[in-house]
Protein backbone atom coordinates (compact mmCIF):
# COMPACT_ATOMS: atom_id res chain seq x y z
CA UNK A 1 0.00 0.00 0.00
CA UNK A 2 1.42 3.39 -1.00
CA UNK A 3 2.16 6.44 1.09
CA UNK A 4 0.56 9.40 -0.65
CA UNK A 5 -0.38 12.90 0.53
CA UNK A 6 -2.40 15.07 -1.83
CA UNK A 7 -2.84 18.75 -1.05
CA UNK A 8 -6.02 20.07 -2.61
CA UNK A 9 -5.49 23.82 -3.06
CA UNK A 10 -8.82 25.54 -3.32
CA UNK A 11 -10.85 28.55 -2.16
CA UNK A 12 -13.85 27.76 0.05
CA UNK A 13 -16.43 28.08 -2.72
CA UNK A 14 -19.43 25.92 -3.60
CA UNK A 15 -18.19 25.65 -7.19
CA UNK A 16 -15.11 23.71 -6.05
CA UNK A 17 -17.02 21.01 -4.16
CA UNK A 18 -17.69 18.52 -7.00
CA UNK A 19 -13.95 18.63 -7.79
CA UNK A 20 -12.99 18.24 -4.13
CA UNK A 21 -15.42 15.36 -3.66
CA UNK A 22 -14.00 13.49 -6.64
CA UNK A 23 -10.47 13.83 -5.27
CA UNK A 24 -11.41 13.00 -1.66
CA UNK A 25 -13.04 9.75 -2.81
CA UNK A 26 -9.62 8.56 -3.97
CA UNK A 27 -8.16 8.84 -0.46
CA UNK A 28 -8.52 6.95 2.82
CA UNK A 29 -8.10 9.96 5.13
CA UNK A 30 -9.47 13.49 4.70
CA UNK A 31 -7.88 16.33 6.66
CA UNK A 32 -9.97 19.49 6.69
CA UNK A 33 -8.59 23.01 7.07
CA UNK A 34 -10.65 24.01 10.09
CA UNK A 35 -10.46 23.87 13.88
CA UNK A 36 -11.88 20.87 15.70
CA UNK A 37 -15.64 21.18 16.19
CA UNK A 38 -17.42 18.59 18.32
CA UNK A 39 -20.76 19.41 16.69
CA UNK A 40 -19.38 18.53 13.27
CA UNK A 41 -18.68 14.97 14.37
CA UNK A 42 -22.05 14.81 16.11
CA UNK A 43 -23.56 15.62 12.72
CA UNK A 44 -21.48 12.95 10.98
CA UNK A 45 -22.67 10.39 13.54
CA UNK A 46 -26.36 11.38 13.15
CA UNK A 47 -26.57 12.78 16.68
CA UNK A 48 -27.68 16.22 15.47
CA UNK A 49 -29.18 17.60 12.26
CA UNK A 50 -27.34 19.68 9.68
CA UNK A 51 -29.51 22.66 10.62
CA UNK A 52 -28.50 22.35 14.29
CA UNK A 53 -24.82 22.16 13.34
CA UNK A 54 -24.98 25.26 11.13
CA UNK A 55 -27.20 27.29 13.47
CA UNK A 56 -24.86 26.74 16.42
CA UNK A 57 -21.81 28.05 14.58
CA UNK A 58 -20.95 31.41 13.04
CA UNK A 59 -19.89 30.52 9.50
CA UNK A 60 -18.85 33.10 6.91
CA UNK A 61 -20.14 30.96 4.06
CA UNK A 62 -23.11 28.94 5.39
CA UNK A 63 -24.16 27.55 1.99
CA UNK A 64 -20.63 26.25 1.42
CA UNK A 65 -20.62 24.64 4.88
CA UNK A 66 -24.00 22.96 4.29
CA UNK A 67 -22.97 21.51 0.93
CA UNK A 68 -19.55 20.44 2.23
CA UNK A 69 -21.02 18.78 5.31
CA UNK A 70 -23.39 16.65 3.24
CA UNK A 71 -20.53 15.50 1.01
CA UNK A 72 -18.34 14.70 4.00
CA UNK A 73 -21.13 12.79 5.72
CA UNK A 74 -21.51 10.61 2.66
CA UNK A 75 -17.76 9.96 2.58
CA UNK A 76 -17.75 9.26 6.34
CA UNK A 77 -20.49 6.68 5.83
CA UNK A 78 -18.28 5.06 3.20
CA UNK A 79 -15.60 4.53 5.82
CA UNK A 80 -13.35 7.52 5.17
CA UNK A 81 -11.54 8.88 8.22
CA UNK A 82 -12.06 12.63 8.63
CA UNK A 83 -9.98 15.01 10.74
CA UNK A 84 -10.27 18.73 11.41
CA UNK A 85 -6.75 20.09 11.80
CA UNK A 86 -6.04 23.81 12.10
CA UNK A 87 -4.07 24.36 15.35
CA UNK A 88 -3.47 28.08 14.83
CA UNK A 89 -7.18 28.87 14.59
CA UNK A 90 -7.92 26.54 17.51
CA UNK A 91 -5.49 28.54 19.64
CA UNK A 92 -7.04 31.82 18.49
CA UNK A 93 -10.45 30.54 19.62
CA UNK A 94 -8.97 29.44 22.94
CA UNK A 95 -7.39 32.87 23.47
CA UNK A 96 -10.69 34.58 22.67
CA UNK A 97 -12.53 32.32 25.12
CA UNK A 98 -9.99 32.99 27.86
CA UNK A 99 -10.27 36.75 27.33
CA UNK A 100 -14.07 36.48 27.42
CA UNK A 101 -13.80 34.62 30.73
CA UNK A 102 -11.84 37.51 32.19
CA UNK A 103 -8.26 36.27 31.91
CA UNK A 104 -5.66 38.97 31.28
CA UNK A 105 -3.19 38.89 28.36
CA UNK A 106 -0.40 38.40 30.92
CA UNK A 107 -2.11 35.23 32.21
CA UNK A 108 -2.64 33.91 28.69
CA UNK A 109 1.02 34.50 27.82
CA UNK A 110 2.02 32.08 30.59
CA UNK A 111 0.85 29.28 28.27
CA UNK A 112 3.77 28.56 25.92
CA UNK A 113 1.43 27.12 23.25
CA UNK A 114 -0.58 30.34 23.14
CA UNK A 115 2.25 32.84 23.54
CA UNK A 116 3.62 32.80 19.96
CA UNK A 117 0.16 32.77 18.41
CA UNK A 118 -0.95 35.66 20.63
CA UNK A 119 2.04 37.82 19.68
CA UNK A 120 1.84 37.14 15.94
CA UNK A 121 -1.92 37.58 15.76
CA UNK A 122 -1.79 40.74 17.84
CA UNK A 123 0.92 42.18 15.59
CA UNK A 124 -1.00 41.36 12.40
CA UNK A 125 -4.19 42.94 13.75
CA UNK A 126 -2.21 46.00 14.85
CA UNK A 127 -0.69 46.44 11.39
CA UNK A 128 -4.11 46.02 9.81
CA UNK A 129 -5.50 48.78 12.02
CA UNK A 130 -2.51 50.95 11.09
CA UNK A 131 -3.36 50.39 7.43
CA UNK A 132 -6.99 51.41 8.00
CA UNK A 133 -5.85 54.63 9.67
CA UNK A 134 -3.33 55.38 6.93
CA UNK A 135 -5.89 54.65 4.19
CA UNK A 136 -7.79 57.77 5.32
CA UNK A 137 -4.80 59.97 4.50
CA UNK A 138 -4.14 61.60 1.14
CA UNK A 139 -0.70 60.07 0.64
CA UNK A 140 -0.78 57.03 -1.66
CA UNK A 141 2.87 56.13 -1.01
CA UNK A 142 2.21 55.95 2.74
CA UNK A 143 -0.86 53.78 2.10
CA UNK A 144 1.23 51.41 -0.03
CA UNK A 145 3.85 51.14 2.71
CA UNK A 146 1.08 50.33 5.22
CA UNK A 147 -0.23 47.60 2.90
CA UNK A 148 3.24 46.08 2.65
CA UNK A 149 3.86 46.24 6.40
CA UNK A 150 0.55 44.49 7.07
CA UNK A 151 1.26 41.95 4.33
CA UNK A 152 4.59 41.08 5.99
CA UNK A 153 2.87 40.62 9.35
CA UNK A 154 0.19 38.52 7.66
CA UNK A 155 2.90 36.41 6.03
CA UNK A 156 4.39 35.61 9.44
CA UNK A 157 0.93 34.56 10.57
CA UNK A 158 0.58 32.23 7.56
CA UNK A 159 4.06 30.76 8.12
CA UNK A 160 3.18 29.87 11.70
CA UNK A 161 -0.24 28.52 10.69
CA UNK A 162 1.35 26.23 8.13
CA UNK A 163 4.11 25.15 10.50
CA UNK A 164 1.67 24.24 13.28
CA UNK A 165 -0.63 22.47 10.84
CA UNK A 166 2.17 20.48 9.21
CA UNK A 167 3.39 19.25 12.59
CA UNK A 168 -0.16 18.33 13.64
CA UNK A 169 -0.64 16.37 10.42
CA UNK A 170 2.52 14.36 11.16
CA UNK A 171 1.00 13.17 14.42
CA UNK A 172 -2.07 11.55 12.88
CA UNK A 173 -0.55 9.99 9.76
CA UNK A 174 -1.00 6.22 9.50
CA UNK A 175 1.83 3.86 8.66
CA UNK A 176 0.62 3.84 5.06
CA UNK A 177 -2.33 5.11 3.07
CA UNK A 178 -3.67 7.88 0.87
CA UNK A 179 -4.27 11.19 2.64
CA UNK A 180 -6.12 14.21 1.27
CA UNK A 181 -5.25 17.57 2.85
CA UNK A 182 -7.58 20.49 2.24
CA UNK A 183 -5.70 23.80 1.93
CA UNK A 184 -6.42 27.34 0.83
CA UNK A 185 -4.55 28.44 -2.27
CA UNK A 186 -2.18 30.70 -0.32
CA UNK A 187 -0.83 27.81 1.79
CA UNK A 188 1.99 26.90 -0.60
CA UNK A 189 4.40 26.91 2.34
CA UNK A 190 2.51 23.98 3.86
CA UNK A 191 3.56 21.77 0.97
CA UNK A 192 7.18 22.86 1.36
CA UNK A 193 7.08 21.96 5.06
CA UNK A 194 5.53 18.55 4.39
CA UNK A 195 8.30 17.88 1.87
CA UNK A 196 10.88 18.81 4.50
CA UNK A 197 9.27 16.65 7.19
CA UNK A 198 8.09 13.69 5.09
CA UNK A 199 9.64 13.91 1.64
CA UNK A 200 11.75 10.79 2.06
CA UNK A 201 8.92 8.63 3.42
CA UNK A 202 5.84 9.90 1.56
CA UNK A 203 4.99 10.95 -1.96
CA UNK A 204 3.62 14.50 -1.71
CA UNK A 205 1.70 16.04 -4.58
CA UNK A 206 -0.68 18.93 -5.01
CA UNK A 207 -3.68 19.81 -7.14
CA UNK A 208 -5.30 23.19 -7.71
CA UNK A 209 -8.92 22.10 -7.84
CA UNK A 210 -9.89 24.75 -10.40
CA UNK A 211 -6.98 23.90 -12.69
CA UNK A 212 -9.29 22.61 -15.44
CA UNK A 213 -11.07 25.98 -15.46
CA UNK A 214 -7.98 28.20 -15.38
CA UNK A 215 -5.55 26.32 -17.66
CA UNK A 216 -7.51 26.63 -20.93
CA UNK A 217 -7.99 30.36 -20.26
CA UNK A 218 -4.58 31.31 -18.85
CA UNK A 219 -2.19 28.41 -19.34
CA UNK A 220 -1.73 28.27 -15.55
CA UNK A 221 -3.17 26.04 -12.83
CA UNK A 222 -4.16 29.03 -10.70
CA UNK A 223 -4.05 32.81 -10.91
CA UNK A 224 -3.33 34.62 -7.65
CA UNK A 225 -4.82 38.06 -7.05
CA UNK A 226 -2.19 40.77 -6.44
CA UNK A 227 -2.63 40.93 -2.66
CA UNK A 228 -2.04 37.19 -2.30
CA UNK A 229 0.97 37.37 -4.62
CA UNK A 230 2.44 40.07 -2.40
CA UNK A 231 1.85 38.05 0.76
CA UNK A 232 3.25 34.91 -0.87
CA UNK A 233 6.46 36.76 -1.68
CA UNK A 234 6.87 37.43 2.03
CA UNK A 235 5.74 33.95 3.10
CA UNK A 236 8.32 32.33 0.83
CA UNK A 237 10.92 34.99 1.73
CA UNK A 238 11.59 36.07 -1.85
CA UNK A 239 14.33 38.63 -2.44
CA UNK A 240 12.91 42.09 -1.80
CA UNK A 241 11.90 43.98 -4.93
CA UNK A 242 10.31 47.33 -3.98
CA UNK A 243 9.06 48.11 -7.47
CA UNK A 244 7.24 44.77 -7.83
CA UNK A 245 5.93 44.87 -4.26
CA UNK A 246 4.67 48.43 -4.63
CA UNK A 247 2.83 47.55 -7.83
CA UNK A 248 1.23 44.45 -6.29
CA UNK A 249 0.16 46.46 -3.24
CA UNK A 250 -1.32 49.19 -5.45
CA UNK A 251 -3.21 46.71 -7.63
CA UNK A 252 -4.50 44.91 -4.54
CA UNK A 253 -6.21 48.12 -3.40
CA UNK A 254 -8.14 48.27 -6.66
CA UNK A 255 -8.85 44.54 -6.75
CA UNK A 256 -10.55 44.48 -3.34
CA UNK A 257 -12.90 47.25 -4.47
CA UNK A 258 -14.14 45.43 -7.58
CA UNK A 259 -14.40 41.84 -6.37
CA UNK A 260 -17.81 40.69 -4.99
CA UNK A 261 -17.88 39.70 -1.32
CA UNK A 262 -21.11 37.69 -1.26
CA UNK A 263 -21.33 33.91 -1.62
CA UNK A 264 -22.19 33.01 -5.22
CA UNK A 265 -24.03 29.80 -6.14
CA UNK A 266 -23.14 27.98 -9.39
CA UNK A 267 -25.78 27.50 -12.08
CA UNK A 268 -26.04 25.62 -15.38
CA UNK A 269 -25.15 28.83 -17.22
CA UNK A 270 -22.19 29.61 -14.94
CA UNK A 271 -20.49 26.69 -13.22
CA UNK A 272 -17.69 28.79 -11.74
CA UNK A 273 -19.12 32.22 -10.86
CA UNK A 274 -16.44 33.16 -8.33
CA UNK A 275 -13.54 31.99 -10.50
CA UNK A 276 -14.97 33.81 -13.50
CA UNK A 277 -15.34 37.12 -11.65
CA UNK A 278 -11.99 36.79 -9.90
CA UNK A 279 -10.13 36.03 -13.13
CA UNK A 280 -11.69 39.03 -14.90
CA UNK A 281 -10.88 41.28 -11.94
CA UNK A 282 -7.26 40.08 -11.82
CA UNK A 283 -6.84 40.56 -15.57
CA UNK A 284 -8.31 44.05 -15.26
CA UNK A 285 -6.07 45.29 -12.43
CA UNK A 286 -2.99 43.70 -14.00
CA UNK A 287 -3.30 46.28 -16.79
CA UNK A 288 -2.86 49.14 -14.33
CA UNK A 289 0.39 50.92 -13.55
CA UNK A 290 1.27 52.16 -10.08
CA UNK A 291 0.28 55.74 -10.91
CA UNK A 292 -2.99 54.61 -12.50
CA UNK A 293 -3.83 52.71 -9.32
CA UNK A 294 -3.13 55.87 -7.32
CA UNK A 295 -5.56 57.82 -9.51
CA UNK A 296 -8.25 55.13 -9.31
CA UNK A 297 -7.85 54.69 -5.57
CA UNK A 298 -9.09 58.23 -5.00
CA UNK A 299 -12.06 57.70 -7.33
CA UNK A 300 -13.02 54.37 -5.73
CA UNK A 301 -12.49 55.25 -2.09
CA UNK A 302 -16.11 56.00 -1.21
CA UNK A 303 -17.68 53.43 -3.58
CA UNK A 304 -18.96 50.39 -1.69
CA UNK A 305 -20.67 48.50 -4.53
CA UNK A 306 -18.16 46.26 -6.40
CA UNK A 307 -20.18 46.51 -9.64
CA UNK A 308 -20.07 50.31 -9.54
CA UNK A 309 -16.35 50.21 -8.76
CA UNK A 310 -15.76 47.83 -11.66
CA UNK A 311 -17.54 50.20 -14.04
CA UNK A 312 -15.27 53.03 -12.94
CA UNK A 313 -12.17 50.90 -13.64
CA UNK A 314 -13.55 49.77 -17.03
CA UNK A 315 -14.27 53.35 -18.05
CA UNK A 316 -10.81 54.40 -16.90
CA UNK A 317 -9.17 51.67 -19.00
CA UNK A 318 -11.24 52.66 -22.03
CA UNK A 319 -10.24 56.28 -21.57
CA UNK A 320 -6.62 55.16 -21.41
CA UNK A 321 -7.26 53.27 -24.70
CA UNK A 322 -6.56 49.96 -22.99
CA UNK A 323 -8.84 47.03 -23.77
CA UNK A 324 -10.55 46.22 -20.42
Amino acid sequence: MERLITLGFSPHRIETLPLAEKLMKEHDIIILEEPYNELFFSFLENKISLETYVENNDFWFPNFVKSTSLILKNLYNQGKKIFQIEPYLERILLIQNKLAEGQTPEEILQDSKLKEVYHIENRAIGKLLDYYKTSLENDFSKIIEAVKVFSKADAERFRLRDKLRAKAILKILPERGKVYVEAGTIHIYLKKLLHIYLGKQWKIRHKFLLEDYFKPLTGKSWIFPPGELLTLRYILKRKEDPQTENLLAARSLIYIKIIPKEELVPSEKELFPHANKELKAIQMVNKLSFNECATLYKELFFIKDPDKAKKVVKNFLKHQKINP
